[in-house]
């Protein structure tokens, strides 16, 4: 099956996501998107965290609500 959906831009500059296209991708109410533009086209994905130092979305450990890969996490052990 193909989703696809033509919506016009509000005043405010938002669309709507149609239910069907929401089911598909597992999104919820509340899901953080990333929104991309790629060669002209505007890609927007749900967002998977990633650290707050360099933005690895691996190895990741959550400290008081933000992410940080264990990567930055040793780089922090070593600073003096």
């Amino acid at each position: 099956m193909i989703y696809t959906s033509y919506k016009k831009i509000d005043e405010a500059g938002r669309i709507v996501i149609s239910k069907d296209i929401r089911k598909k991708l597992s999104l919820e109410c509340e899901d953080l998107l990333k929104i991309d533009v790629e060669d002209n086209k505007i890609v927007i994905k749900k967002a998977e965290p990633n650290c707050e130092f360099c933005g690895s979305e691996t190895e990741l450990v959550e400290f008081n609500g933000k992410c940080i890969c264990k990567k930055c996490i040793e780089s922090l052990k070593n600073l003096k």
